[in-house]
């Protein structure tokens, strides 16, 4: 007889230890900083050591109205920006830092009004040159002011024993309504905001903005990527935060019916921040709404998961099996027969790592998971949304060997017991949130960057601070949000601090442009997101020949289907033959009669009159 004997080592987590030290900037005057909301337990910020400064709050909210669209975006802004600091000195008050001043200038332009939070978070440099975890890490939670993030640099080669974790450590979870219920079985999903009686309602996740007006804070409006909370006519679900993609909407909420409410009193989904993912930005995930309530068996909303930032030259493994790198969003545990919170939105993760090395017997699981929302466990009332994937970004091309990355939706709480009908899922395909070839850790020194519309072209405009050596900038454009193209390129210069670059292929509809710079060891580095809005003219479509006899030909800007509509002098609707190809339309005029012609062209992003004589 042979006896095989397998010697697995098997991971077996002890206490997580925090490693970051945090502080709130309520002040910027040059290089100092002001700080307030000082955690230095388990780091502190000393003179020469790099910080992180983070944007995780900005004053973004653009719609504010009762309808649906409340809590639509502005402009990104500032929010979700990153960037490594150094500090050259600092102030005490008490043993307390009260002031701390960075060797040279932000990239970037950051806020600290009352609808934003700014925070320093420290950047520990970890083993000389090598380092091996002796423990697991995680993020504080992150409580309005600080914490959230998880973020450590290596000189050389990282080795992973244990796990490092911003699990329900971002934006916190809407509250639960009070006990409130006026009577009958009407349901009202109209309220969007709360005027009167706020708290009647279930409360809104936490999102990249800071409300500071109690009217925002409850009822099933989403505000940016925080879920809406559910209703209070009757029993509403609250919805799942946002991060990559939107969150799942509330459940349906009751009215003494086997269908439940409808109109539906859930919370709207908190919303998608995809089109502002870069390197350079990094979301906690949003909060889920809070449930409404008359039984006192609602459930607050899960907390979304936070950021974990890790920088090394590699990343290795060494066999400890069961090792996990995550921030996951929050699952609600359901209740009986109230309105369930919604989950949390997943975080986010970034890696700045030349190269992985993960032991095959023992793959490596990286997940950035939104969390389910509450079950209801009685007659149909409103389960919470599922909350969103978060986002995880490689430097490199997304590593596969043994290494398991997942970015999956929450699911939708159900709305009865058995359950027939589901709250919302988190928006979008499993994954969609992993990104590769992104590049994180270079300086960017671009301190604006703009694009202009001017007639038929886009006039690019960037200025740099200082001179720093890179091999080019690259001008990159999307029209969908997703898939970027390079369309350009310039080489800097030590003796120029503007550039310009004139695109003059622009499509109709909004176009989306950054900027990509490239270091001399292929670092990569992107700036913020410019747009301009091309509307159609009529001159951007060609018809020819004008007049005609038989054909006639248009060229269109697009090779998306269009709708014809032709009306003669009398105002009448005439059949004319047609055909499109391509983006050209051949139009057959032999068998209609002779005269003046308008042909209305229409396309979802624009309607055209042409005029055309037939002889």
């Amino acid at each position: 007889m042979c006896l095989l004997f397998l010697t697995i080592v098997f991971f077996f987590e002890a206490k997580a230890q925090f490693i970051n030290g945090y502080a709130k900037v309520t002040a910027i005057s040059g290089l100092t900083f002001t700080l307030s909301n000082v955690n230095e337990v388990s780091d502190t910020f000393e003179d020469g050591e790099d910080i992180i400064l983070m944007q995780m709050q900005a004053n973004v909210l653009g719609n504010t109205t009762n309808t649906a669209n409340f809590g639509d975006i502005s402009a990104i802004g500032s929010a979700g920006r990153y960037e490594i600091c150094r500090i050259l000195s600092h102030t005490e008050t008490s043993g307390v830092p009260a002031t701390l001043t960075i060797q040279t200038a932000t990239r970037a332009t950051y806020s600290t009004d009352a609808n934003s939070s700014l925070q320093i978070i420290t950047f520990p440099n970890l083993g000389t040159p090598n380092f091996t975890t002796t423990s697991a890490m995680q993020a504080r939670n992150w409580d309005g002011n600080v914490g959230g993030v998880v973020a450590f640099q290596v000189t050389e080669t990282l080795t992973l024993a244990h796990n490092i974790s911003a699990d329900g450590a971002g934006f916190r979870g809407g509250a639960r309504s009070a006990n409130y219920y006026p009577g009958g079985t009407t349901c009202d999903g109209t309220y969007y905001i709360a005027t009167a009686d706020h708290t009647n309602n279930g409360a809104k996740g936490e999102s990249i903005y800071r409300s500071t007006n109690i009217n925002y804070d409850y009822a099933r409006g989403k505000i940016l990527n925080g879920g809406g909370g559910g209703n209070a006519l009757i029993n509403g679900g609250g919805a799942g935060g946002g991060n990559i993609k939107a969150g799942g909407d509330g459940g349906i909420g009751w009215n003494n019916t086997t269908t439940g409410c409808a109109p539906a009193t859930g919370g709207l989904g908190g919303m998608s921040l995809e089109i502002y993912v870069s390197g350079s930005r990094a979301f906690m995930g949003g909060g889920g709404g809070g449930g409404q309530q008359n039984d006192t068996e609602g459930t607050a909303g899960g907390n979304g998961g936070g950021i974990v930032l890790i920088k090394a030259r590699a990343i290795r493994t060494t066999g400890v099996c069961g090792i996990t790198i995550s921030a996951n969003g929050t699952t609600v545990i359901g209740a009986n027969n109230d309105g369930q919170g919604g989950g949390g939105a997943g975080g986010s993760i970034v890696f700045q790592t030349d190269s992985w090395n993960v032991v095959g017997t023992c793959p490596l699981t990286v997940t950035a998971n939104g969390g389910t929302g509450g079950n209801v466990n009685s007659s149909i009332h409103g389960g919470g949304g599922g909350g969103a994937q978060g986002l995880v970004i490689y430097s490199i091309a997304i590593p596969t060997t043994n290494i398991t990355t997942n970015t999956n939706v929450g699911i939708g709480g159900c709305n009865d017991t058995p359950c027939t009908t589901r709250a919302g899922n988190g928006t979008g395909a499993n994954n969609a949130g992993i990104f590769g070839n992104i590049g994180t850790a270079l300086p960017m020194q671009v301190i604006s960057f703009s694009a202009s519309l001017l007639q038929e072209v886009v006039a690019l405009d960037w200025e740099v601070a200082e001179y720093v050596a890179i091999k080019r900038f690259e001008i990159e454009k999307t029209t969908n949000g997703k898939d970027w193209i390079t369309v350009g390129s310039l080489e800097p210069s030590k003796t120029r601090l503007a550039y310009e670059y004139i695109d003059e292929a622009v499509s109709i509809g909004i176009t989306y442009y950054r900027l990509k710079q490239i270091g001399t060891q292929d670092e990569i580095a992107y700036s913020n997101i410019a747009s301009v809005h091309r509307k159609l003219a009529e001159n951007d479509i060609n018809l020819y020949p004008n007049p005609t006899t038989q054909s006639a030909y248009m060229d269109l800007p697009t090779q998306d289907k269009v709708t014809l509509r032709f009306v003669n002098v009398m105002g009448q609707v005439v059949v004319v033959p047609h055909t499109q190809k391509g983006n050209q339309i051949t139009v057959d005029c032999q068998k209609i009669p002779k005269g003046m012609y308008q042909i209305q062209i229409k396309h979802p992003q624009f309607l055209v009159v042409k005029k055309f004589l037939v002889l």
